[in-house]
């Protein structure tokens, strides 16, 4: 058996313990092959909201703290810049200046390694002379990178941010066990980035299926506030069998009716839900107006360089930076563990809290098909109401930020 498959089974049985991976301050370091692995992965994809998803400081930290077992729910509390993790680390998230291993290295604005949107990466590794083992993505210009920093090199991290640990896995349903839907119209979030969930109803089958990710606790995608234990399964439909997550909150076992078919088709996917349209289920929708992590800007980079190239090299010409967007004020509280609807800001793109120029320009970008919006801001955007957002919309948008209007009819003020 050659080393790259050895490795990958390390990691997964080490993910499947449900605690963080701590083995002497040392944890398993991915290779380039294994970080290509990221689309299988939903701590990369259904349930990482960060934007530029293969290629983002951000995205990757948020992912692989989550991949090495540490809480979502305190990663959900830094959905922002990189350069206000430390400022936003909540929910028992802890900043320091002494480095740990499965930590989150911080660089701020004013760092001298980095550029003004800061940057975020984790510690793989503490050594014995202090100098710590990070990995990234984005820096260097490449989708991944692994380096080593000394504590009296400039790079040195502004500080650190450590999180607790992940939930424990739950344990309710075992691979190849048939679960059948309690709800109707619920999200079956297919595996991979950036595809719209399908409808199940009620009753619908499915069968669990192996992957070390089963029985993760993790926030609603598009949400910091609706948490469930998440399964990996395969569902039939339309003759097709198609793989994805489903909340254990609307599963129970179901009698068996025999393993699903496996897929060798190679046939286009299925024909996918309305993405305005993404509660668990009809009766729970969540707009979640602060989801929105990249409500700026195009993301860092979508290309990548070489992997075999040195990716701390001429850090001079290199701008760090997290998701791009200036805005970074927060003004949900997000310790709050209220079930309870978020309330849509109409207007506020960004979720700064605020209607103004940015929320119009990203509303014009999303008109001119230049910027895709999520969930909460197709809601915060649709202003005057007519389940669309277009050029009205942005008219009026505009004229509530030079103060022309006070408020937009749709919110009832």
């Amino acid at each position: 058996m050659n080393k790259i498959p050895v490795t990958i089974l390390i990691i997964f049985l080490l993910l499947g313990l449900g605690s963080p991976v701590l083995a002497d301050d040392q944890f398993p370091l991915m290779t380039r092959e294994e970080f290509d692995e990221w689309p299988k992965w939903p701590e990369y994809t259904v349930f990482n909201y960060f934007p530029s998803k293969g290629s983002n400081c951000t995205w990757y930290a948020h992912g692989r703290m989550m991949q090495l077992g540490y809480c979502k729910e305190a990663l959900d509390s830094m959905r922002f810049n990189a350069h206000t993790w430390a400022d936003h680390a909540a929910r028992g998230a802890e900043v320091t200046d002494i480095p740990e291993a499965a930590s989150i290295a911080f660089w701020d604005g004013n760092a001298s390694f980095g550029g003004s949107l800061g940057h975020v990466a984790v510690v793989e590794a503490v050594e014995e002379d202090g100098s710590i083992l990070v990995s990234d993505s984005s820096s260097s210009r490449s989708a991944y990178n692994t380096y080593t920093i000394e504590p009296d090199d400039r790079r040195w991290p502004t500080s650190f941010i450590v999180l607790p640990a992940a939930a424990e896995k739950s344990n309710v349903f075992v691979p190849g066990e048939n679960v059948r839907t309690t709800a109707g119209s619920l999200n079956f979030r297919l595996e991979g980035a950036d595809r719209s969930p399908v409808q199940l109803p009620e009753g619908a089958i499915l069968e669990v299926k192996e992957h070390p990710s089963n029985g993760i606790y993790a926030s609603q995608p598009g949400s910091i506030f609706s948490y469930h234990y998440w399964w990996y399964a395969a569902a039939e439909i339309n003759d097709q069998v198609e793989y994805g997550w489903v909340a254990e909150s609307y599963l129970e076992t179901a009698e068996s009716t025999g393993p699903l078919p496996e897929d060798d088709s190679g046939s286009d996917p299925l024909e996918e839900t309305d993405p305005d349209h993404d509660p668990e289920t009809e009766s729970e929708t969540k707009s979640d107006p602060d989801s929105n992590p990249d409500p700026g800007s195009d993301p860092e980079s979508d290309s990548e360089v070489d992997s075999d190239s040195d990716p701390a090299a001429n850090p001079e010409d290199e701008a760090w930076s997290g998701d791009e967007s200036d805005s970074s004020k927060d003004d949900s509280d997000p310790d709050s563990d209220s079930d309870s609807d978020p309330v849509i800001i109409y207007g506020d793109i960004n979720g700064n809290g605020e209607v103004d120029v940015q929320d119009v320009t990203l509303t014009m970008q999303h008109v001119l098909k230049i910027k895709e919006f999520d969930d909460g801001q197709l809601g915060a955007a649709d202003v005057n109401g007519d389940s669309k957002v277009d050029v009205n919309d942005v008219v009026l948008i505009m004229q509530h930020a030079l103060g022309l209007i006070g408020s937009f009819e749709v919110a009832g003020s």
